[in-house]
């Protein structure tokens, strides 16, 4: 796979294109996955997200890499973003210890599989430039992300997280929170139209359920480079699905087309 794939598209939206639209896979054995992957690549997303924690055979690296490499041949050419959550960051219990993630995470960087990687900035930094030093060696994206899914900062806290990211050495910084009106999600744009001026790199952002749905489809008039869809499952409240989600995107961006 071509890893620079990835980074093409970024550089695309950044220039005043529409954002990506990645999908999730969550699968929890290899021929559950092989299945979505067929489902969704006939859906056209422009990045598949493996959403590792669902996985059941986390714990076994060489089953990791052999999955992912069946799953990238059918993927024909569309990018892939490596994502393990654990319950803490939102995600599913999951058997590996922090260090064995990290380990992880850099393994897969060096297979050259992968063309992206997320890792929580609530870790510690060590970790972070761990798997910082490891992308960055094999040319895979780094997005460093934060979740909060009870409620969303102020403003000036969101701001300050974009940056905190890319002070770690994020390529690409995220933040998803939880709204609890639509005055949160109004918050959450804001601060990435702030974050969008103030950083060198890239920004994700979203907010979650039902009041933050539009965020996902307008996202990316604010500064958001990417977006979230349902491609067979939904991996996060909110998620719109891929169809439905090209269709606004396709009315919001026509100006740009």
């Amino acid at each position: 796979m071509d890893v620079n794939a990835f980074q093409q598209k970024v550089k695309s939206v950044q220039a005043g294109g529409q954002p990506m639209i990645c999908t999730p896979l969550i699968g929890q054995t290899k021929e559950e996955l092989f299945h979505e992957i067929e489902v969704l690549t006939e859906k056209k997303p422009d990045v598949i997200e493996w959403r590792a924690d669902f996985f059941h055979h986390l714990h076994d690296k060489d089953q990791v890499i052999e999955t992912l490499k069946g799953m990238v041949e059918k993927a024909k050419g569309i990018p892939f973003l490596f994502t393990i959550r654990s319950e803490k960051e939102g995600g599913e219990r999951i058997s590996l210890s922090e260090s064995e993630k990290v380990s992880l995470l850099a393994e897969l960087c060096s297979t050259q599989l992968v063309d992206a990687v997320d890792y929580e900035l609530m870790h510690d930094v060590t970790h972070i430039q761990q798997v910082s030093q490891a992308a960055k060696r094999h040319g895979v994206t780094l997005i460093v992300s934060y979740h909060d899914f009870d409620r969303t900062p102020e403003v000036d806290r969101l701001v300050q997280l974009f940056v905190n990211a890319e002070s770690v050495g994020a390529d690409i910084a995220k933040i998803a929170v939880m709204p609890h009106s639509y005055d949160d999600a109004l918050t959450l744009l804001s601060a990435t139209s702030h974050a969008k001026k103030q950083l060198s790199i890239p920004v994700i952002s979203m907010a979650m359920a039902e009041y933050g749905a539009f965020t996902r489809m307008i996202g990316g008039l604010f500064g958001s480079v990417m977006t979230f869809a349902v491609g067979k499952e939904s991996s996060a409240p909110g998620q719109v699905a891929i169809q439905d989600l090209n269709n606004v995107l396709s009315i919001v961006f026509s100006k740009n087309k």
